[in-house]
């Protein structure tokens, strides 16, 4: 199955919805393998850091001084672009062919604007003298002018192409970043999430679109003025070198200040800002905005978000006007300095000293040598995509990768197990970070392979952690956690024998089949047997109304928003994540669990999916949470949670015979039941049990 850039975008929303990493670890894997089979090491990991402008630098250290030297050439195109290394070597890697071209058009612009200032001086001398090599020089002119705007149009098309492959490069590391790391703890904790709704939303928005024609119009106008700084050192190399200053100090100045802008907007993630984002989008959301009018907290709002976005910012107020300061004092100084270079010029074209020819291309060059300084909206977003760059590569540090994509081929690797996997919890304590107490001291608990059990016990006990556990995406503090013992928080095989379905499973806008067999997609299974294996699921899930809603159309996109696609009722939704699981079954998972992922069903409901599942996986591993008790007796056993880890383990008769909490939660419920008339014949069971 071929799964396109739509696809990608859609594995790679990193926004607040919490992707199951269990389901999307192995597609991601498989998108990066095709579409980057090779990738080269970079080297040490760089951390976020600002560019320091080298105000010391001697002129000898320039490339036109003193022998062309490509280390020092590198180093010079870092400082004055904005850019770092790993930047240069990433673009170098999306696309040798068109970086090559770039510097040649790049080196062709300065060589087109020196020869248009030098032949137009010596064109206007030559007139003024009445020499006939007027019209040569003319002729040469009329190719520099030319020539200048064709590379600038076909730089435009070349960087916009490198920008495609680049863009492909820095989303797959952010995906990789999300999906790599062994459990959910860096998507669950609200910083790291926010660096990468960050980064993400530069990626997508125009600043990431056109970060490399930026960069390049700044390389780009850089070999400009360096044509004209060319055709002033003809004439003079003190003015020259003189100006040359004036203009690196006018261009470190204005990139220190948008250093210090633009590191507040990508660095700055305090509490208080997004607090401030946060109550700036709530009028915008459909739910926000229907419950501000009805309770009148629209003027509220207002105010608390001025209030809250003015202690956000007055740190940052601060740093910008140090910043802006710092910043005027450089262009006057620069000004001052660019001033002398005219009142040169012009005193020696009054005295004589310069011919008026002379006069003409030394006020040229002067001129173009202005593209050294300051380049506005190029500099600000060639210093942002070095910035952004720079926090993919600091995220993925902090996260423990690589700053590069691994290297891998093929497809991933089929589960070598098979059959019902027996599961072991031993002594584990585990404690969120943000808990000052443990969810589990010591918690023991084994299942035999091919035994269906049921996890239940009120809110706040660790059923959901329990099964986060069970399926690697958190490492026990102390303790193991084994599926067939092994560590699944540590062993990717492992963790891909559990196949679980949460209460907030994820609706990708995939299509059908894609949603169904998610987890076989990436193993480059035949599409017949691929199809095959998800309709047996969904009808064994009890979806097939699912496929008659489609016209058995397995290609439709689950998303009313695209071309020929739909949206599902609630239950057909469940059905289609149940499917998924039976799938997860079908590619080798040998550990079952469904964590609620009919809680917005009925009890009657409920019961018959969990019932019918109890079915279809006899011979699996099978472990169902739920809070409704009469969904889930018919389990071979019922394991109850309480404060200290299990507080009962028995059949559904025993726990009844043996009170205690089980039996205080099913006579409570069946209670309920009983009040409001036994809707059901399931629930008229429940009722006369407890009776």
């Amino acid at each position: 199955m071929h799964l396109g850039q739509r696809d990608l975008q859609q594995l790679c929303g990193l926004g607040d919805r919490m992707i199951r990493v269990q389901e999307r670890r192995e597609v991601v894997r498989h998108i990066v393998a095709q579409q980057r089979p090779h990738h080269d090491r970079v080297g040490d990991l760089h951390l976020l850091r600002i560019c320091r402008s080298d105000r010391s630098r001697s002129v000898s250290t320039f490339p036109l001084v003193q022998t062309l030297d490509i280390s020092r050439l590198i180093l010079w195109m870092r400082r004055w672009v904005g850019v770092e290394r790993h930047f240069w070597r990433m673009m170098w890697r999306s696309s040798r062919p068109l970086v090559a071209a770039l510097f040649a058009i790049a080196a062709a612009r300065g060589l087109a604007i020196w020869l248009m200032i030098y032949s137009s001086g010596q064109a206007l001398q030559a007139v003024a003298d009445r020499s006939d090599r007027a019209w040569g020089w003319l002729v040469l002119t009329v190719i520099g002018l030319g020539a200048s705007p064709l590379a600038e149009a076909w730089q435009g098309a070349a960087s916009y192409a490198l920008q495609t492959r680049f863009t492909r490069q820095q989303t797959l590391l952010l995906a990789e970043a999300a999906n790599a790391p062994h459990g959910i703890g860096h998507l669950e904790n609200s910083e790291t999430r926010a660096r990468f709704n960050d980064i993400e939303e530069y990626l997508r928005g125009m600043f990431g679109v056109n970060a490399m024609y930026a960069v390049w119009s700044v390389i780009g106008y850089g070999a400009v003025g360096l044509g004209g700084f060319a055709a002033v050192a003809q004439w003079s190399w003190p003015v020259a070198l003189w100006t040359l200053l004036a203009f690196r100090v006018l261009h470190a100045t204005w990139t220190g200040y948008l250093d210090v802008l633009l590191k507040d907007l990508v660095e700055d993630g305090s509490i208080g800002r997004r607090q401030a984002d946060y109550l700036r989008s709530l009028p915008l959301e459909r739910a926000g905005g229907k419950e501000l009018r009805l309770f009148g907290m629209t003027p509220w709002l207002l105010r608390r978000y001025a209030e809250v976005w003015r202690a956000a910012f007055t740190g940052i107020w601060q740093r910008r006007s140090r910043a802006l300061r710092g910043a005027l004092i450089g262009c006057t100084v620069a000004g001052i300095m660019l001033v002398g270079s005219y009142v040169w010029a012009g005193h020696a074209a009054w005295t004589g000293s310069l011919a008026v020819g002379s006069t003409v291309a030394v006020l040229q060059g002067l001129m173009q040598m202005s593209s050294l300084g300051a380049l506005g909206d190029f500099n600000v977003q060639a210093i942002r995509a070095r910035f952004y760059e720079n926090e993919i590569r600091s995220l993925r540090s902090d996260l423990g990768l690589a700053a590069t994509l691994p290297e891998r081929t093929g497809t991933p690797r089929a589960i070598d197990q098979r059959g019902a996997a027996a599961v072991d919890v031993t002594g584990v304590t585990f404690t969120y970070r943000s808990r000052a107490e443990p969810v589990f001291r010591g918690l023991d608990l084994h299942i035999p392979a091919g035994q269906s059990v049921a996890v239940v016990g009120v809110n706040g006990v660790g059923k959901s952690t329990l099964i986060k556990l069970l399926c690697g995406l958190y490492a026990p503090d102390a303790g193991t956690v084994r599926i067939d013992g092994r560590d699944p928080a540590l062993d990717d095989a492992a963790r891909r024998r559990v196949a679980t379905i949460f209460q907030d499973f994820v609706r990708y806008h995939l299509s059908l089949e894609t949603n169904v067999a998610l987890p076989l997609v990436a193993r480059g299974i035949d599409e017949q047997a691929l199809r095959h294996t998800a309709d047996e699921a969904l009808r064994d899930a009890a979806g097939a109304d699912v496929l008659t809603r489609l016209d058995d159309d397995w290609a439709t996109i689950l998303e009313p928003g695209y071309a020929g696609g739909t949206d599902l009722s609630g239950g057909q939704w469940q059905r289609v994540a149940l499917a998924r699981a039976l799938t997860a079954v079908a590619a080798g998972a040998g550990v079952l669990v469904l964590d609620e992922p009919t809680a917005a069903l009925d009890v009657r409901a409920e019961a018959e999916i969990f019932s019918r599942f109890l079915e279809v996986t006899r011979g699996v591993t099978t472990i169902l949470v739920s809070h409704r008790l009469s969904s889930v007796r018919h389990a071979d056993r019922i394991v109850v949670l309480g404060p200290e880890g299990v507080v009962q383990d028995g059949t559904h008769d025993e726990l009844l015979v043996a009170g205690g909490p089980y039996a205080d939660m099913f006579r409570l419920q069946a209670a309920r039941f009983a009040a409001a008339g036994a809707v059901s014949d399931q629930n008229a069971e429940m009722a006369g049990e407890s009776a």
